[in-house]
C-alpha cells in the first residue's frame, strides 16, 4: 500500500471516528435536552439569580407630643448561603476572627445547615464589622440590612410600650399588641448575583417593595412619665416597698397620661431582667383599696337621697359593738357625713352602708367599674375582684363601704375617681390617641371620649369634691398633697392585705392608697398611687406614703401643662418649684 493510500485510510477513520463522536454528542445533547433541560436551567438560574429580601422598617412608638419612646435604626446581619460555602472550615476560621466569636460555633452552623440556602451568622453586627465581613469578599456570606430597636428614654413607660425580639416581633406590651401594625410588611427583589453571590442587578419585573411600620401616638406624655416614675421610686426606696404603681388621667378624655411602675425593667435588655419586673402593675396587680373605696360608696348614698352633708352621725367613740368595728386610732364622737370623709371614719362609712343595704353597695361597685377590665390594649389587664352578690353576707354591709371585700387594680381607681373630676361620668380609659403611616398621613385618630357609664350626676360629683374631697387635703388625712397655688382634692387609704399563710387579715402587710386631682375648680389631672407593702416601721398611711408622690407628680405637671395656679404669690411658687425639680431625662 502506497503512502498515499494509508494516508486517506487513515483520514478515512478518522471522519468516521469523528462522525460517530458527533453523532453520539448531538444524540447526548438530545437526550440532555429532553430529559434534563428543565432541572439543569433552573440549576443554572439557582447559581447566578437570587430572591433578595427586603426588610420592612418597624413603626415607632411616639408620646403624646411625638417624642420618640421606641424607633428603629438600620444595620447590617450577616447569613450564609451554606450550599455554595466552598470551603466551611476556612470561612468559619475567617468570619470567627472578625466577629470574636469561637471558629468551632460558625463551622457547626455551615454544616449542620449544609443543606439550606440561608443561616444567620450574626444579627446586627457593627458598621465595622460589616464592612471587615464584606472584605473577606467569601462566596456564600453575605450581609442584609434590617432594624435594631431602640429605646432613646431608657426605661421610660417600659410597661407600657413593651419590648421585642431578636426577629423584632413585640414580647411584652403594646409593642405586642400592635406587632402587625409596627412590623409592616417586607418586601422582596430577584437578582442577578456574581460568584460570589453578591446582587449586581435587579429585575424590576420581579421587585416588591417594603411597607413600612405604622406609627403609634400614645397619650402618654414623657415628661409627665418621668415625674411619676421618679416620684413613685422615691417612695417605694424611702418607705422599702415591695413595689409600687402610678396611673395619671386627663379626667375630661380618659387619657392615661402616665402609668408608672416599680420595679421597672430596660426594654433593650429586657432578658437581663426578672419576668416579674416586666409585669404592668398598674394593670395586672389588684389590692383592697381601703378607705380610698370610701367616696364611691358615699357619693353613691348621697345621690340616692340617703344621706345629706350636715348629717351628724355618732361614732361610737371610736368602737362600734355591734358591728365589732374600730376607728383605728381616732375615738371620734359626733361627725357629720363630709366630717367623715374628711377623717376617714370607718365606723360612720359603715353606718352609710346599712342604710344602703348590700344591692345597692354592690351596684355602686360595679358603676364604678370595678370587677371588670377598664377597656383595650393593656396586655394581661386584670378585673379586679367584685363577688356576686349572691356571695355577700351581713359582715359585708360594713366592710365594703370603707374597701374591704374587693379588690381594684390602681388604673381601675384612677378611672373611678375620674369621675369626680368629670361631671359624674365613667369614661374608657385611652392609651392610643392615633396611628400615622410611615409618611406620617393618619391612619387612624382617636378624639372623642368613649363614656361607658353615669356613676354620678354632675351636682353629685361637684359637691364631694367641693364639701368632702377637698377638704381631706386641706383639713384631714392628706394634708401632704397641699401645693401652693393649687387646691386638691383627694382620699386616703391604708388597706389591710390578706395573709397569705392564715388567710386572715393581716396586721403587717399594707397597701398605701392616695387618689388626688386637681385643680378642684377645673380639674386637669387625677392621679391614684398605690405603695405595696411598705416597711411598717418606716411608716404605711395612705397619707404618710403615697400622697407626697401625688404631690410631686401635680407640682411638676400642672405648671408644664400650662395650668395657671391662683392666689397671691402662686405664680412664682409655681415657677421657683418647677426650677427647683431640675431637667427632665427625655431624649
Amino acid at each position: 500500500m502506497t503512502l498515499a493510500q494509508r494516508q486517506r485510510l487513515v483520514a478515512r477513520i478518522l471522519t468516521g471516528t469523528l462522525t460517530v463522536l458527533l453523532v453520539a454528542l448531538a444524540f447526548y445533547l438530545v437526550v440532555i435536552h429532553v430529559r434534563s433541560a428543565d432541572a439543569l436551567a433552573g440549576r443554572a438560574n439557582r447559581m447566578h439569580h437570587m430572591r433578595y429580601p427586603i426588610p420592612a422598617t418597624r413603626g415607632r412608638i411616639l408620646d403624646a407630643r411625638l417624642r420618640v419612646l421606641a424607633g428603629s435604626q438600620a444595620c447590617e446581619s450577616l447569613f450564609a448561603d451554606p450550599k455554595i460555602v466552598e470551603d466551611p472550615a476556612d470561612a468559619a476560621r475567617r468570619v470567627a476572627a472578625v466577629l470574636g466569636r469561637d471558629r468551632d460555633s460558625i463551622y457547626r452552623l455551615l454544616r449542620e445547615n449544609a443543606d439550606d440556602r440561608f443561616v444567620w451568622l450574626e444579627r446586627r453586627v457593627p458598621a465595622a464589622t460589616a464592612e471587615a465581613v464584606r472584605e473577606l469578599g467569601i462566596r456564600g456570606i453575605s450581609l442584609v440590612t434590617e432594624g435594631k430597636r431602640s429605646y432613646p428614654n431608657g426605661t421610660l413607660a417600659a410597661h407600657v410600650v413593651g419590648c421585642v425580639g431578636a426577629d423584632e416581633q413585640g414580647v411584652e406590651g403594646l409593642e405586642a399588641i400592635f406587632n402587625e401594625r409596627l412590623a409592616g410588611k417586607p418586601g422582596e427583589a430577584y437578582v442577578l448575583a456574581d460568584l460570589h453571590r453578591r446582587p449586581i442587578w435587579m429585575r424590576p419585573d420581579h421587585f416588591t417593595p417594603a411597607e413600612d411600620g405604622q406609627n403609634l401616638v400614645l397619650t402618654i406624655d414623657a415628661v409627665i412619665q418621668d415625674t411619676a416614675e421618679r416620684a413613685l421610686a422615691q417612695a417605694v426606696e424611702t418607705f422599702k416597698a415591695d413595689c409600687g404603681c402610678a396611673v395619671v388621667l386627663d379626667p375630661a378624655t380618659g387619657d392615661i397620661v402616665a402609668m408608672a411602675n416599680v420595679p421597672t425593667y430596660d426594654p433593650s435588655r429586657y432578658n437581663a431582667f426578672p419576668t416579674d419586673t416586666r409585669r404592668n402593675r398598674a394593670a395586672t396587680d389588684m389590692f383592697p383599696p381601703g378607705s380610698s373605696g370610701k367616696p364611691f360608696v358615699a357619693a353613691r348614698a348621697l345621690g340616692a337621697g340617703l344621706v345629706h352633708f350636715g348629717e351628724v352621725f355618732y361614732c361610737e367613740d371610736g368602737y362600734w359593738p355591734e358591728a365589732r368595728l374600730h376607728d383605728a386610732g381616732h375615738a371620734y364622737g359626733n361627725l357629720t357625713f363630709e366630717q367623715g370623709i374628711i377623717k376617714s371614719s370607718n365606723i360612720l362609712l359603715a353606718k352609710v352602708g346599712t342604710r344602703m343595704g348590700n344591692r345597692r353597695l354592690h351596684a355602686a361597685l360595679v358603676e364604678f367599674g370595678f370587677g371588670r377590665r377598664t377597656g383595650r390594649w393593656l396586655p394581661g389587664e386584670a378585673p379586679g375582684l367584685v363577688f356576686p352578690l349572691s356571695r355577700w353576707g351581713s359582715l359585708s354591709t360594713t366592710r365594703v363601704p370603707f374597701g374591704q371585700e374587693y379588690l381594684v387594680t390602681t388604673l381601675q381607681m384612677a378611672r373611678a375617681f375620674a369621675v369626680f373630676a368629670n361631671g359624674g361620668r365613667l369614661l374608657e380609659p385611652r392609651i392610643l390617641r392615633g396611628v400615622l403611616d410611615s409618611r406620617g398621613r393618619v391612619v387612624t385618630r382617636m378624639n372623642e371620649p368613649r363614656v361607658v357609664g353615669h356613676p354620678l350626676s354632675p351636682r353629685t360629683a361637684r359637691q364631694m369634691v367641693d364639701r368632702a374631697l377637698v377638704g381631706v387635703v386641706e383639713s384631714g388625712t392628706g394634708r401632704r398633697a397641699q401645693l401652693s397655688g393649687y387646691q386638691v382634692f383627694g382620699k386616703t387609704g391604708t388597706a389591710q392585705k390578706i395573709d397569705p399563710e392564715t388567710r386572715r387579715i393581716s396586721h403587717s402587710r399594707y397597701v398605701a392608697w392616695f387618689l388626688a386631682g386637681a385643680p378642684a375648680d377645673a380639674p386637669r389631672l387625677v392621679v391614684a398611687v398605690a405603695v405595696n407593702e411598705p416597711d411598717r416601721s418606716l411608716g404605711y398611711y395612705g397619707g404618710t406614703v403615697a400622697a407626697p408622690v401625688a404631690k410631686a407628680i401635680l407640682e411638676r405637671a400642672l405648671p408644664y401643662l400650662g395650668v395657671e395656679p391662683s392666689g397671691p404669690g402662686a405664680v412664682e411658687d409655681a415657677i421657683g418649684r418647677a426650677q427647683l425639680a431640675g431637667p427632665h431625662r427625655i431624649n
